[in-house]
């Protein structure tokens, strides 16, 4: 029974060992296992450390850059229309903001003492071509009491276009008339003139004994007749008033049934198929410009839009109060989107440089009044100091000689990295 004992004691004791041996396997496994995973999970932790940064290589580019300037475009053709002579208005056709073309009627004034005056003219005509007829054929039936009777009608004219221009003439004086007034009863006046010595010179022919002197006098006296009634046609054409250009009608001053304006003009048509932007700048920057440069316009309701602009005058000599030149720039309105009067932005060359190292604006950081720029080495990062030259909105020039084309720079993040930080490149 001892035996049986003491065996069965050492079989428990061995059995336990195993046990204890067993456990500390188990745990010796264990922690194996878990530093495994611990330097797993550091070694996933060092590498999402790695940063990952935009890079771009710098370029050979030329910058330039622009001066702006503010302005209102307007029409560049713009006329004012005005009556050739005082009168009532007949009829007016157009109104404001009407569409008219060149030659187009745009208002008439009353013309039944005109339409008078040609008929008047034309009937000496008509009587001076019938004396001349006589003349030449020797032929005078009753030329006393025709040219006397010619001579008559036309003094009693004479007289009273002589009166009317010298009441005229008084009242120009005293400020009651305008000086269209005046003009209109000189023109009677001169045409009731010649008129009358053409009636004259007729009765003098006729006084006469018809021979070579009577037929060149007959002549002359045809020759002034035509020239009356071609200036009395004159007159009653400059009652029909037409527009010079084509265009839009942009003020209206006149008002039918009253007489024309004499304080301002009766219309103004502006052409607004081409705009002008007109700005004043320095010597130094009209220096650079020239005419027919292509010039980029910004309109404030339209920003959206590109518009461009051709220069086609540049002041000669600088304004004597401001000592700038005036710079007109054309802008093409066949679409009829823009508006005289509009806003607008004109961008001027200023500064240019050609075939020179750039970087994007974004590359460079300015710390302390140092600019920097943060390029990408071995995979780390190498914060270089660099001078810059010329910029715009897009480029920087890159003087410094430490910036090469097969440079790795950084565009985004600069300022969070750290000098031989460990990145990662993304084109």
């Amino acid at each position: 029974m001892k035996v049986i004992d003491n065996i069965k004691n050492i079989t428990h004791h061995i059995s336990k060992k195993k046990l204890i041996i067993s456990i500390i396997i188990i745990v010796i496994i264990a922690g194996i296992f878990t530093m495994r995973i611990i330097n797993n999970k550091k070694d996933t932790k060092v590498k999402n450390n790695i940063t990952t940064v935009k890079t771009v290589k710098p370029s050979i580019n030329s910058i330039s850059t622009y001066v702006e300037y503010s302005c209102q475009i307007k029409p560049i053709k713009q006329v004012d229309v005005s009556a050739k002579m005082a009168g009532k208005i007949t009829s007016l056709n157009v109104d404001v903001g009407s569409k008219v073309s060149s030659g187009q009627v745009l208002f008439t004034l009353d013309s039944s003492e005109l339409k008078a005056q040609v008929d008047q003219q034309q009937a000496a005509l008509d009587s001076a071509n019938a004396n001349l007829g006589k003349t030449k054929g020797a032929a005078v039936d009753q030329p006393m009491i025709q040219a006397e009777q010619t001579l008559q009608s036309a003094a009693v004219s004479y007289n009273d276009a002589q009166d009317y221009y010298n009441k005229m003439q008084s009242l120009y004086s005293a400020g009651a008339v305008s000086e269209q007034d005046l003009q209109t009863a000189t023109t009677k006046y001169k045409t009731a003139e010649v008129a009358y010595n053409g009636a004259k010179n007729n009765f003098n022919v006729i006084s006469n004994e018809v021979g070579p002197e009577s037929i060149q006098a007959a002549q002359a006296q045809v020759a002034q007749s035509e020239a009356a009634v071609e200036s009395a046609k004159v007159q009653l054409s400059n009652a029909t008033v037409t527009a010079p250009i084509s265009g839009t009608i942009s003020v209206v001053n006149a008002k039918q049934g009253e007489m024309t304006p004499t304080a301002a003009s009766a219309l103004t048509i502006i052409d607004t198929s081409t705009l002008d932007a007109e700005v004043n700048v320095s010597d130094k920057v009209m220096s650079k410009l020239k005419s027919e440069d292509k010039i980029k316009i910004e309109i404030g309701v339209l920003k959206d839009k590109n518009i461009t602009g051709t220069i086609y005058s540049i002041g000669p000599a600088a304004d004597s109060k401001t000592q700038t030149y005036i710079v007109k720039i054309k802008v093409d309105n066949s679409s009829g989107e823009l508006k005289p009067g509009m806003f607008t932005k004109v961008e001027l060359p200023d500064e240019k440089v050609d075939n020179v190292i750039t970087v994007p604006v974004e590359a460079v950081k300015i710390e302390n009044g140092v600019s920097y720029i943060y390029k990408v080495s071995n995979g780390k990062v190498k914060k270089v100091s660099v001078e810059t030259g010329l910029s715009n909105d897009k480029y920087v020039e890159v003087k410094s000689n430490n910036i090469y084309e097969t440079d790795n720079i950084i565009t985004e993040g600069q300022l969070f990295l750290n000098d031989n930080q460990k990145v990662k490149m993304v084109n």
